[in-house]
C-alpha cells in the first residue's frame, strides 16, 4: 500500500470512529427520551396523589439546585444607590471563573431605578473593560464576554426595555460554543429577541477580578434600584428551569391553585419540584439519567 493510500485510509477510519462516537450519544438520549415519555402516564398519577396528600410539606425556598455554584440573597440591605458594590465573597475562587467554552447561567432579581447599571460582572473596573458583565443597558438587558471589547468580545443585549420601578427576573444562559448564537437572555422567564453587537470571541476573557453585584464598568455604569437574589450556575439551563427561576411563589402556594388556572411556568416548577424530591424511584432515576444526557 502507497503512502498516500495509507494515509487516506487511516484518515477515513478516524472520521468513522470520530462519527461513531458522536452519534453513541445521540442514540442514547433518544433512549432515554423514549423511555422516560412512556412514564408519562404514572408520572401524571403520582403527582396528582401527592399534591393531593404531601405537597404541603414542600421546601419552602426551592429552586433549581444542580450546578449551583453562588448563590446571594440581599434581603433586607439590597438598595443600590449608584455607588454601592459588592465585592462577594467566594467560597472557591473558581467557582464564579468561566472562560469562552464553560457552560453558565446567571440569574438575579431587579428592580432598576436608572436605565443603565451593571447587575453581575467579574472583569476590570472600567469601561469596556476585560471580563463577563451582566448589565442592563439603556433598559435592556445585556450580556458582554470580553478580550477586548472592539475585536474579541461577545455582546448581545436583548430588543426590548424593561420597566423602571418593577421586579423583574434577568437570566443569561451561555452554552460554551464560542458563539454569539450560544447567548440567551431570558426577562421573567421569557426569551428575548436579542441584537448581536459582537459576535468575534477569539481570547479567553477570565481574569481574577472580584466578582461583582451592582457594580463593575466603572463608576458610572453603578446600579440604582434594588437587587434581591443572584445565582450562578456552571450549566446551561433548559428555558423550562430558567422558568422555575422567574417563579418565585412557593411550590407549597403553587400547589393550591388548579392544575388548569396555573401558569406555564407554575407547571413547570410543580413538576420538576416532584422529579427532584418526590417521584417514585423508577421515575426519578429515569429523569436523572435523562439529565445527565442533555447535560454532556
Amino acid at each position: 500500500m502507497t503512502g498516500s493510500r495509507a494515509f487516506l485510509l487511516a484518515f477515513l477510519t478516524a472520521v468513522l470512529c470520530t462519527a461513531g462516537a458522536q452519534k453513541a450519544p445521540n442514540e442514547k438520549l433518544a433512549a432515554a427520551e423514549s423511555a422516560f415519555a412512556q412514564l408519562e402516564p404514572e408520572l401524571e398519577r403520582a403527582q396528582a396523589q401527592w399534591e393531593k396528600t404531601d405537597a404541603r410539606f414542600a421546601l419552602v425556598d426551592w429552586t433549581i439546585s444542580h450546578d449551583l455554584v453562588v448563590q446571594r440573597r440581599l434581603a433586607g440591605g439590597n438598595r443600590f444607590d449608584g455607588k454601592r458594590v459588592i465585592d462577594v465573597d467566594l467560597e472557591h475562587e473558581d467557582a464564579a471563573r468561566f472562560g469562552p467554552h464553560d457552560k453558565f447561567t446567571f440569574s438575579a432579581w431587579i428592580r432598576p431605578t436608572e436605565l443603565t447599571g451593571a447587575i453581575l460582572t467579574r472583569g476590570v473596573d472600567v469601561t469596556e473593560g476585560e471580563g463577563y458583565r451582566l448589565y442592563l443597558k439603556d433598559g435592556k438587558v445585556q450580556m458582554n464576554l470580553v478580550k477586548s471589547w472592539v475585536d474579541d468580545s461577545l455582546r448581545v443585549e436583548a430588543k426590548c426595555a424593561i420597566g423602571l420601578n418593577l421586579w423583574h427576573n434577568a437570566t443569561v444562559t451561555y452554552d460554551g460554543s464560542g458563539a454569539a448564537g450560544g447567548l440567551k437572555i431570558y426577562v421573567d422567564g421569557q426569551p428575548q429577541k436579542l441584537k448581536v453587537n459582537s459576535s468575534s470571541l477569539h481570547s479567553s476573557f477570565e481574569n481574577k477580578e472580584p466578582l461583582r453585584i451592582g457594580g463593575g464598568g466603572g463608576p458610572e455604569n453603578r446600579f440604582r434600584g434594588q437587587i434581591r437574589m443572584v445565582r450562578i450556575y456552571r450549566a446551561a439551563l433548559t428555558p423550562d428551569e430558567v422558568a422555575v427561576l422567574s417563579t418565585d411563589t412557593p411550590v407549597t402556594a403553587l400547589v393550591q391553585i388548579p392544575p388548569e388556572k396555573r401558569t406555564a411556568a407554575e407547571s413547570r416548577k410543580i413538576r420538576l419540584y416532584f422529579l427532584e424530591r418526590n417521584a417514585p424511584v423508577n421515575i426519578r432515576e429515569a429523569w436523572q439519567r435523562l439529565c445527565e444526557l442533555r447535560n454532556r
